[in-house]
C-alpha cells in the first residue's frame, strides 16, 4: 500500500467536506432528532455522514450553556472512544517499524501491583488493543485500589480501561513523550484534526459540550481531565469523521498489517468481535463489515460505524446520559445495515422473556444504591417494572424475567438481586458491577 497516496486521498476526503441536497435519510433526521432528543432530554446532538469516503453530511442539533445554539464544531468529550485513537496511534507506530504488537509490555512498564506475577509477561500491545488482559474494567471494580488479575491474559474477553493505561504507561517510557504529543505528532497535525485533544487552560469551553444527566439536568464536573489511553479525549463529530475516514483507507498501513488490525482476535458473541481497537460486526450484507466504538460516561453517550468496504459511515455524539436512545435511532436511520449491528452488538446471550410478579417484590427493590466508587443509582417501581437512573446512567426501564432479575429490551443489559441489600449489573451475560443499598 503506498501510504503517501492513501495520505493524500484522506486529506481531501475529509477536507473538502461536501453538504449533499436533502435526501431521504437527511430530511427524516432533521424532522425526528429533535424530537428524540425532547423525548430523551439530550441537550446537544452531533451528527456527521460519510458516503464514499466523503463527509457528506454535518448538523449539529440543541443547545450549550445558556441556551446559546450549538456551532457546528461543538467539542464533546467522547469518553471510551478514546480508545480507537490510541489504538490507531499505535498502529502507526508499528507500521514504522517503532512499537511491536507482539512484545511483552513489560520490557517498558510494570505495574507494581502486578509485578512478579507469572502472566506478567503475556501482557502484550495485542492483547491490550483486544480488550484480552485479564484486568477489570477499572481496578476499583474489584472492590479495591490495587490492579489485579480476573483472569489470564489471552483467554477471553474482557473490556479494560486498565489495559489501555497500561499501554499508555509503556508507550511514554519506551518514547519519552506524554500520549498527548505522540497523538498530536502521528495522527492530529498530519490529519488536521485541529478540535481534537485533552483538556487544557486555553479550551474553548463557550463551544463545549456539557453533561447532561438523564431527566436533562446539568452535571456539575470539572473539564479538567488528566491524558488517559482509555478515556476523556476532547474532540468534534467532524474531526472523528476524518480519523474514520483515515482508517477506512488503510491508516497508511501496508495491506499485511491493516488485514491484522480488521481481523477478528476475540470473539464476543455470534458475528461479533474486538480487532485491535475497534468492535468488529461481521455477517453484513456483500460481506461488508463494521468497525465501531462507543462512548459512555457520565452526560456521555457517543458512537461510530464505519464501513471500511463501501466508505459509508455515522458519527453521532450526545452529552447525556439518555444519548443511547438518540444515537441508535440515528444509527438505524443512517445505515442500511444499522439495525443488524446494533442487533448483533446487542444480542442477548440467553433469550429474555417477560413476566410478571408480585408488586411486594418489586418495592422491596426499589432505593438508593451506590458503586464502590460513589456513583448513585435510584431504582423506582414503575408498573410491574423497574424504572433506573443515577450517575451516569440511561433512565430506562426493565422488566421482570424471574422474581428477582429484570432485563432491559433490545440490550443485552440485565439486572440481578442476590438479596434486599445489593444488586448486581450485567451486560453480554458477564457480571460488571455490584451495588450496595444505601436506602429504600
Amino acid at each position: 500500500m503506498n501510504t503517501k497516496r492513501y495520505f493524500i486521498i484522506v486529506l481531501l476526503a475529509a477536507c473538502n467536506t461536501v453538504f449533499a441536497q436533502e435526501d431521504t435519510v437527511v430530511s427524516s433526521l432533521l424532522r425526528d432528532v429533535p424530537v428524540w432528543m425532547a423525548r430523551h432530554h439530550v441537550p446537544c446532538t452531533s451528527i456527521g455522514l460519510i458516503e464514499g469516503g466523503h463527509i457528506k453530511w454535518l448538523k449539529i442539533f440543541g443547545v450549550l450553556q445558556q441556551g446559546r445554539p450549538a456551532p457546528t464544531n461543538t467539542l464533546f468529550n467522547i469518553a471510551s472512544q478514546t480508545k480507537p485513537v490510541t489504538a490507531m496511534l499505535t498502529m502507526k507506530l508499528v507500521q514504522a517499524g517503532l512499537w511491536n504488537l507482539d512484545e511483552p509490555l513489560s520490557h517498558y512498564w510494570v505495574d507494581p501491583d502486578i509485578a512478579g506475577n507469572p502472566w506478567l509477561n503475556e501482557l502484550t500491545t495485542r492483547i491490550v488493543l483486544s480488550h484480552q488482559t485479564g484486568f477489570p474494567n477499572w481496578r476499583t471494580d474489584n472492590g479495591g485500589s490495587a490492579l489485579r488479575f480476573n483472569f489470564e491474559p489471552g483467554t477471553k474477553f474482557g473490556y479494560s480501561g486498565e489495559g489501555f493505561e497500561y499501554l499508555r504507561r509503556a508507550l511514554e517510557n519506551k518514547f519519552h513523550q506524554p500520549l498527548n504529543t505522540l497523538m498530536e505528532t502521528w495522527l492530529f497535525k498530519p490529519l488536521h484534526m485541529n478540535d481534537t485533544r485533552y483538556w487544557t487552560a486555553d479550551l474553548d469551553t463557550n463551544r463545549f459540550a456539557m453533561w447532561h444527566d438523564g431527566k436533562g439536568n446539568r452535571y456539575n464536573i470539572s473539564i479538567q481531565t488528566p491524558v488517559s489511553a482509555a478515556d476523556d479525549l476532547i474532540t468534534t463529530v467532524e474531526d472523528y469523521c476524518r480519523l474514520g475516514i483515515y482508517s477506512m483507507y488503510g491508516l497508511g498501513l501496508s495491506d499485511s498489517l491493516f488485514a491484522d488490525m480488521t481481523r477478528p482476535q476475540v470473539k464476543v458473541k455470534k458475528n461479533y468481535y474486538r480487532c485491535l481497537g475497534w468492535g468488529l460486526v461481521e455477517g453484513l450484507p456483500d460481506k461488508e463489515y463494521a468497525l465501531e466504538h462507543g462512548g459512555s460516561d457520565i452526560g456521555v453517550r457517543t458512537m461510530a460505524v464505519f464501513l471500511p468496504r463501501s466508505k459509508r459511515a455515522v458519527v453521532v455524539m450526545t452529552n447525556a446520559d439518555n444519548g443511547i436512545f438518540v444515537t441508535d435511532q440515528v444509527i438505524t436511520r443512517a445505515l442500511p445495515e444499522g439495525a443488524q449491528i446494533l442487533k448483533t452488538m446487542n444480542a442477548g446471550s440467553a433469550p429474555h422473556n417477560r413476566i410478571t410478579i408480585s408488586d411486594d417484590l418489586i418495592k422491596g427493590y426499589t432505593g438508593l444504591y451506590a458503586q464502590s466508587n460513589g456513583k448513585l443509582m435510584k431504582v423506582e417501581r414503575e408498573g410491574n417494572a423497574i424504572k433506573v437512573s443515577g450517575d451516569g446512567l440511561p433512565t430506562a426501564v426493565l422488566y421482570p424475567e424471574s422474581a428477582n432479575r429484570f432485563f432491559l429490551e433490545g440490550y443485552d443489559v440485565q439486572i440481578g438481586f442476590a438479596d434486599k441489600d445489593s444488586l448486581i449489573v450485567y451486560e453480554n451475560g458477564k457480571r460488571i458491577m455490584k451495588l450496595l443499598r444505601q436506602s429504600k
